[in-house]
């Protein structure tokens, strides 16, 4: 019901400003939102505590959640980054998206220094897990593993590399999120042609403006993939993506040092940009803000909690995964029907 009177109340492109801000809180005051403010305050659900989760410094490096609803159960694949420095694919279940029991790790390349990133998509009974995958350093792709059962994976290859020299994804592509639906894949990536002056590469290009972009492609078997010709499709420094379905349209977030931002849009190519969606919090734990967001809707799309790596570091290496509920003027700007 608070759906759909958010659907049919949330502020079209006419509502600026304060009228626009006094609107998303008529509508969480409607709903009951102000009153569990208490309920949007970010809570640490895991921690990298093990070895394969520690990172060099000993004090944790888990980030990139990626939620799949299987029966009763959620499953959560996240990255985590070992003592010996490089990084794994891990499983958590959860019946509550609370309290997680994880299984440890499920993917590893043993021939890769950054095995991260998952995005999880089933087709016809086959799981298909996208990752950003980087043989040294930090110059990445985006590869492609297949398993029956969502734990066991068998390694595809890649599925979409850097782009031609002198284009914008020149030098490296990753954190892929990908949808699937009638027998078509779509893929939004993030990518660059240079790292910013500080990035720890030696060989990679630099410069004092980099930033990344993000890129649409699409498939027909998951393995297979083709450029959308309009890419870039969007801009702003965008990276550590999460695309998901909101009614007619789709929603966009990506990390940021102050919080996670969004986007919606139609098609996937035009995006309407929201700006910052939820604001990093006052606490130790995120003090350099959201790295690689996930969005979880509720089952009756009456609201969603938003999973992110909360940032303790400006190294963004020291990362604990944290939930935060969307209070419902954050999720009505989501609801709203870009134009």
């Amino acid at each position: 019901m608070i759906l759909q009177i958010s659907a049919k109340l949330a502020p079209g492109p006419q509502w600026t400003g304060l009228k626009r801000y006094l609107a998303c809180i008529f509508l969480a005051t409607l709903s009951g939102g102000l009153a569990k403010a208490a309920d949007s305050s970010p809570v640490v659900v895991i921690r990298g505590e093990n070895d394969s989760q520690c990172a060099p410094h000993g004090r944790g490096n888990v980030y990139a959640p990626e939620i799949v609803r299987s029966a009763n159960e959620l499953w959560m694949w996240y990255g985590g980054q070992g003592r010996d420095g490089h990084d794994r694919i891990h499983l958590a279940v959860s019946a509550d998206a609370v309290h997680w029991r994880q299984s440890g790790v499920v993917m590893e390349d043993r021939a890769a220094n950054h095995c991260n990133d998952p995005s999880v998509v089933k087709s016809n009974g086959l799981f298909f897990l996208f990752y950003t995958r980087a043989g040294t350093g930090v110059t990445d792709e985006i590869a492609v593993a297949t398993s029956a059962d969502g734990e066991r994976w068998e390694m595809r290859g890649t599925a979409l590399g850097p782009g031609k020299p002198d284009t914008w994804d020149s030098l490296s592509v990753g954190r892929p999120a990908v949808l699937c639906a009638d027998g078509l894949f779509k893929m939004w990536y993030d990518g660059r042609k240079d790292l910013p002056p500080n990035a720890p590469d030696k060989n990679a290009p630099k410069s004092n403006s980099s930033q990344r972009h993000v890129g649409y492609a699409t498939s027909t078997d998951g393995l297979h993939w083709e450029r959308h010709g309009s890419n870039p499709v969007y801009d702003h420094d965008a990276g550590g993506i999460h695309v998901l379905p909101i009614g007619d349209h789709l929603a966009m977030l990506s990390e940021s040092r102050l919080g996670t931002e969004a986007a919606v849009s139609h098609d996937g190519i035009s995006w309407r940009r929201i700006g910052l969606l939820v604001e990093r919090a006052a606490l130790q734990s995120e003090r350099h803000g959201h790295v690689t967001p996930f969005l979880l809707p509720d089952a009756d799309a009456g609201g969603a909690t938003l999973f992110y790596g909360a940032a303790a570091e400006s190294s963004w290496d020291a990362n604990s995964i944290c939930r935060q509920r969307l209070s419902n003027a954050q999720w009505a700007l989501l609801v709203e029907a870009p134009q």
